[in-house]
């Protein structure tokens, strides 16, 4: 994610040149627009020096079309950024729900008691790390605090790692109400609420995994490459060599909502606009071990995903 001050108007273009090589999408767009320029100078000159005087296109019709394509370029953007939104509404949820159960078991678990408290505190911070890595689709052991007792081979051969660390969670809880260190509404509370970050786990997964339908995005897409096509058949005997620049003004506007928007349409990668996860879930182990009082008590030398990581910061 670019951290950015957005109060800096007089620093607008210094900040686009400097996001270039983290931004995706201006990428992808400048891209585009260095194609639709050079395909617009030659339709531009086409259609004024041979054309001209076989058929005209009333610029009508083109504010007709257009109208049409913005409204289904604004429920695209739209569609995008709901998903974006409903991804970090899920991982504020995640945040609360951690402090919630680290809270509630401090309450609950003796001060003296530290090898309970490292056990959930661990494993409350491996799931989340966990849940990062099973998002982006990698295995990386060393992100987690573990001991020998938990059996790292066992944990790797496991193909769903936040179920596991979610299954030593509502474990644990059940061996502590069998032996009576937690009350009946004890565990009901704390179950609840990992059963929570299940549910955070099941949302993020139904984002991830349910992309945008292939026919309306690719209706849209058609849709824009169609206008831009034609369009400068329609503006040059109005406006001239000025179509040229017109045309890159409408392509920028069209496509650069398409490419924001497949974006931020899966909000748990890397790129420049995506939610910085790794970084989030280094905020919970801190919150939970300072509340479980682990965070002096526990050595572990887990790779930590750093602000520098998950986000470029634009002064």
């Amino acid at each position: 994610m670019i951290i950015y001050d957005s109060k800096k108007w007089n620093s607008l273009f210094t900040t686009l040149f400097k996001t270039y090589k983290y931004s995706y999408n201006m990428r992808q767009l400048l891209r585009f627009i260095f194609y639709t320029t050079l395909y617009a100078i030659s339709a531009t000159l086409l259609n004024m020096h041979y054309l001209a005087d076989l058929y005209q296109i009333d610029t009508d019709f083109f504010s007709l079309i257009g109208v049409i394509l913005s409204l289904f370029l604004v429920f695209r953007l739209n569609s995008g950024y709901y998903r974006w939104w409903e991804g970090r509404k899920a991982w504020g949820a995640l945040v609360n729900d951690s402090r919630s159960l680290s809270l509630k078991l401090d309450s609950i678990i003796p001060i003296e008691d530290m090898n309970k408290r490292r056990y959930f505190g661990r494993h409350i911070s491996n799931f989340c790390m966990s849940l990062v890595l099973h998002l982006r689709d990698s295995t990386d052991l060393n992100k987690y605090h573990l001991e020998k007792s938990d059996k790292a081979d066992e944990i790797a051969e496991f193909k769903h790692h936040p179920n596991k660390f979610g299954s030593k969670l509502f474990r644990e809880l059940e061996a502590m109400h069998k032996n009576n260190n937690i009350s009946d509404f004890d565990k009901y509370f704390c179950n609840k609420l990992v059963q929570r970050f299940i549910d955070t786990l099941g949302t993020c997964e139904r984002i991830k995994k349910t992309p945008i339908p292939f026919s309306h995005s690719t209706f849209i897409k058609l849709f824009i490459v169609i206008y831009i096509i034609i369009l400068p058949f329609g503006l040059a005997n109005v406006f001239g060599y000025l179509t040229i620049p017109a045309v890159m003004v409408m392509a920028f506007a069209m496509i650069g909502i398409e490419v924001i928007s497949e974006e931020i349409e899966n909000p748990f990668g890397t790129d420049a606009n995506d939610l910085p996860i790794g970084f989030i879930t280094d905020t919970i182990t801190e919150n939970v071990f300072e509340v479980l009082g682990i965070d002096h008590e526990i050595g572990y030398t887990a790779k930590k995903y750093s602000l520098a990581e998950e986000a470029e910061i634009i002064h």
